[in-house]
């Protein structure tokens, strides 16, 4: 590996978003369901939001918006269809979406064919001694845009969550968005969290 792969590596390592608004399509293998949501990531306050797709498709399905506030400790549960509100505090501590300081470098690879191509990195937490990664990340080269994540729960396959990121920009197009539904001021508190998507989780 020369050198000059090496510095590259490294500063997509900590070449971090703090503010950003994408898409994602999230793959349940166990189940076999797959989620759309829009997520508005703000790592300056703590502070992120998803608003899940509804897709006219599946009727009684329930679809969600989840506001997590890291700082206040409060998560909202906003039922889409009935409009009804929950609230309880976040599954986890926050934790900056991205690649970790102790990731392993696994693979550098071009997406895409020649004229319309990019270079992207993967990476894991693989460590000596364990049979199985339990997370991946693939990220842009460039400007280390999130292109998919792969998380695998309790080291089983079947439990395993594959989540791909699309039209990402960078800012809050919307800072509207952090404002909870006015049915959530008078939220009660909730012990279990529906349907939590993965991103939330890892």
């Amino acid at each position: 590996m020369s050198f000059e792969d090496k510095a590259r590596r490294n500063i997509l390592r900590f070449r971090m978003f703090s503010v950003y608004h994408t898409r994602m399509s999230q793959y349940n293998h166990g189940d076999d369901t797959i989620r759309r949501f829009i997520w508005v990531y703000d790592s300056e306050n703590k502070r992120e939001v998803l608003f899940e797709e509804m897709d006219a498709f599946t009727p009684g399905r329930k679809f969600y918006e989840y506001l997590i506030f890291s700082k206040e400790n409060i998560m909202y549960t906003f039922d889409l269809r009935t409009h009804e509100c929950s609230k309880s505090t976040p599954r986890r501590p926050w934790r900056d979406f991205g690649i970790p300081n102790n990731a392993t470098f696994e693979n550098e690879y071009t997406i895409g064919g020649p004229g319309e191509a990019f270079l992207a990195q993967e990476w894991s937490d693989r460590i000596p001694f364990r049979s199985s990664e339990r997370w991946i990340g693939v990220f842009t080269l460039n400007e280390c845009y999130p292109v998919r994540e792969v998380i695998i729960a309790n080291e089983n396959v079947t439990e395993t969550t594959t989540t791909n990121f699309y039209d990402t920009v960078m800012g809050i197009p919307n800072p509207n968005d952090f404002i909870p539904p006015r049915e959530c001021m008078n939220a009660t508190y909730a012990k279990d969290i529906p349907h939590l998507p993965a991103v939330l989780r890892r």
